[in-house]
């Protein structure tokens, strides 16, 4: 199975891209192509692929590729057009069986032990959100019905002309897929938040959505949606976890918690970046860098304060 991960991305690169390209050459079975104005790496692995261009250029090819008029100010609102990549990159994708997205303030696992060829044979959308599609990685089959499902977004030109961001990905597109979403969503938001805190609210959510996907027929429409935990949370104060799952290493082409010993898919640090609470944190730009001196071999600790070299 050939898997194509689109993914544009304008300004300049994060300061561990070094690290996050290397995840990504290990999962070799997918074809990871990025639409950009940054600089190039010198050395690129076999399965990454660099489309030169500039934000303003990328944006016109979406409006001739749509036949709209797509001028936002600021790349941010590109996540919204995540649904219409496989039909504005159509020509790039006619060798492959699926396509997707992905963001890149994660490190990814060894996808391939979670997506294996049956699981590929057997479904046609994977997750890993379990009720809805998630925004930092989710695979589509390369058919029409998913290419040109976008079309069927309510007032999906106006969404794209809106000047704000709007989450067409995990709201719209997820409607369309798995309709029942919405309904079970406003479920945990209306009823299941009000009667418990936080954390319980959570636990009992995400023990009852296996049966409500099940009700919902998810597996006869072929899709695969799981919560694989991949995004650690904290609380207010930007300092402890609201779960046990501090620290990870990456290592051997896989992300291991400290606690569960488990393997994860991949680990997104989004929260982390928004909780930098020490001025030498390492989302600063004088912090550590993750680049070549690394000995990637050895191994990565990644937890809040930041990546460490083992």
């Amino acid at each position: 199975m050939k898997i194509a991960i689109i993914i544009p991305y304008f300004g300049r690169w994060p300061i561990w891209i070094d690290l996050y390209f290397k995840s990504c050459s290990f999962n070799s079975f997918i074809d990871w192509h990025f639409f950009t104005d940054c600089v190039v790496p010198s050395e690129n692995a076999d399965n990454i692929y660099f489309h030169s261009s500039t934000f303003t250029d990328y944006c016109k090819t979406v409006s001739d590729k749509l036949e709209i008029t797509f001028n936002p100010k600021n790349p941010y609102k590109l996540c919204g057009l995540r649904p219409f990549y496989a039909f504005i990159h159509k020509d790039l994708l006619t060798e492959y069986d699926f396509w997707g997205w992905g963001d890149v303030d994660v490190i990814w696992g060894d996808i391939a032990s979670f997506y294996t060829d049956s699981v590929l044979k057997k479904y046609d959308v994977l997750s890993t959100h379990a009720d809805r599609l998630s925004g930092h990685l989710a695979i589509l089959r390369n058919t029409p019905k998913y290419t040109e499902l976008c079309f069927q977004i309510n007032n999906w030109r106006g969404k794209l002309a809106d000047k704000n961001a709007i989450p067409m990905d995990e709201q719209d597109f997820s409607w369309l897929l798995f309709p029942e979403s919405r309904y079970i969503t406003k479920f945990y938001s209306k009823v299941i938040r009000r009667l418990f805190n936080w954390r319980d609210a959570w636990v009992i959510y995400y023990h009852m959505l296996p049966f409500l996907n099940f009700i919902a027929g998810t597996k006869r429409r072929h899709l695969l949606l799981k919560e694989r935990h991949t995004t650690p949370i904290l609380y207010n104060d930007g300092l402890t976890f609201k779960y046990d799952t501090d620290i990870w290493f990456y290592k051997n082409d896989k992300i291991i918690n400290s606690k569960t010993g488990e393997d994860n898919i991949y680990l997104h640090f989004m929260i982390f970046k928004k909780n930098s609470f020490r001025p030498d944190h390492f989302w600063d730009e004088n912090y550590y860098r993750v680049n070549e001196k690394y000995n990637f071999s050895q191994g990565i600790k990644i937890s809040k304060k930041g990546f460490e070299p083992l």
